[in-house]
């Protein structure tokens, strides 16, 4: 099931100022519960919500994803799933990292309809590895929130997006899934002049990091 947008509750400015963001972050769940609590003011936004709520759960660190999960589960008729988690991998700040960067997520799925969470949306690449993972084993994943995100909340390209794509780099299958990439990964693959750039900022950047 294709999802246009993400449903953004809050602001990151909000969040990032909690006094338990940095707690919350390390992996102190209680720290991220608060957060959360004090965070969401109207409850009645997931009262009509039904399936799993499935959060992009590490094994260790950031517990706002599970937080925000867990609420929105006891402020509706989800149920949460704890048991999809993402295996960790850095994937750096910049957007060409980010392009580079592979999440890969393990555990098991039930059959059902499925919410995806995150906390920050920026460039979607770890909600829609999600999705797809819950997709390839069974689960059809019908909308993604999260608390807060960057000034665009399109997630999923439509089909003008991806001509405009493959009109702009007719070679770009060679590099990247299509399938796999979202609306801010598209926007910013079109604004570069030509896939050598790509590569030469890629090449740059794994450079400085090798001497930081």
């Amino acid at each position: 099931m294709k999802i246009e947008r993400i449903h953004r509750i809050s602001t990151v400015v909000k969040m990032k100022n909690h006094r338990d963001y940095s707690n919350a972050k390390s992996g102190d769940f209680n720290a991220a519960q608060s957060l959360i609590w004090e965070t969401i003011q109207d409850n009645s936004i997931f009262e009509n919500l039904s399936g799993f709520v499935c959060p992009v759960m590490k094994p260790k660190g950031n517990q706002i994803p599970l937080a925000l999960a867990q609420h929105m589960a006891l402020s509706s008729k989800l149920t949460l799933c704890d048991s999809v988690f993402l295996q960790h991998a850095s994937h750096g700040s910049s957007m060409v990292e980010r392009l580079y960067y592979q999440p890969y997520f393990s555990g098991k799925v039930k059959p059902g309809n499925y919410i995806i969470v995150d906390d920050v949306y920026t460039t979607g690449q770890t909600l829609k590895s999600l999705k797809n993972y819950l997709e390839r084993n069974g689960a059809v994943v019908t909308s993604a929130w999260c608390l807060g995100s960057g000034p665009s909340t399109f997630f999923e390209p439509n089909r003008l997006m991806i001509k405009m794509l493959l009109a702009k780099f007719p070679s770009i299958s060679n590099y990247f899934d299509i399938d796999a990439l979202t609306v801010p990964q598209i926007e910013y693959l079109l604004r570069l002049s030509s896939i050598n750039r790509l590569w030469q900022l890629h090449s740059d950047n794994q450079l400085a990091l090798s001497f930081a």
